[in-house]
């Protein structure tokens, strides 16, 4: 599974600080479990072949002890069968060669980050330019760990990640333990396929 993640070399800041999410906005998702929560506005409605949508979240811990986020960029994935995005915050593992920066939340504490939703494949096949039967949604999957203790050493630190492959396979197996998982509620996205599809599959090529 460590195989195919993504190399930590290329990892940039993207958990910033952020005005809080609007709950009274329809294009918030919500999330919690165990004593963590999950807010975040997608600011944007439209898939694309090929676009990305920001996205602002609140994460509240209202545990009695601190919990961390990697501070990584967004991954995202689709699901053809349910026909959702789901945008990855934080990671399940760390990296082989390189352990990423860690941002703790205090107990009580709320912090608030933005980030980008990046879209490279699309749910139908290549050049398919029909309507969507049932709209393509939005979901938001946090991982954070639900212990701090094992991996103080990576809170708050000025680098992005700290390449040390010792200390990585010493962290594998606790992250994997303390690890846990929120996944919000979905949203539901507007589909607009490529507009060059149709025109070149109706439009017979000329000299």
């Amino acid at each position: 599974m460590r195989r195919f993640l993504a190399p930590f070399a290329l990892l940039l800041v993207v958990a910033c600080a952020s005005a809080p999410v609007d709950y009274k906005e329809d294009r918030r998702v919500v999330g919690t479990e165990n004593g963590v929560r999950l807010d975040a506005m997608i600011l944007g409605d439209q898939l694309t072949t090929q676009n990305s949508i920001p996205f602002t979240y609140d994460v509240t811990n209202q545990r009695a002890n601190p919990i961390a986020i990697a501070d990584l960029i967004p991954a995202t994935e689709y699901d053809a069968e349910s026909r959702t995005v789901t945008v990855n915050l934080g990671s399940e593992v760390p990296g082989e060669k390189l352990v990423p920066r860690l941002i703790a939340i205090a107990p009580g504490e709320k912090k608030s980050f933005t980030g980008t939703i990046r879209v490279q494949v699309l749910p139908d096949s290549p050049g398919n330019n029909r309507a969507i039967a049932s709209p393509p949604t939005v979901q938001l999957k946090l991982n954070f760990l639900g212990d701090v203790q094992p991996f103080a050493q990576l809170v708050g630190i000025q680098q992005n990640a700290v390449h040390d492959p010792a200390l990585a396979d010493k962290l594998f197996p606790l992250w994997l333990e303390r690890n846990e998982v929120i996944l919000s509620s979905t949203v539901p996205m507007r589909w607009k396929p490529p507009v060059d599809s149709d025109v070149s599959a109706a439009s017979p090529r000329k000299r």
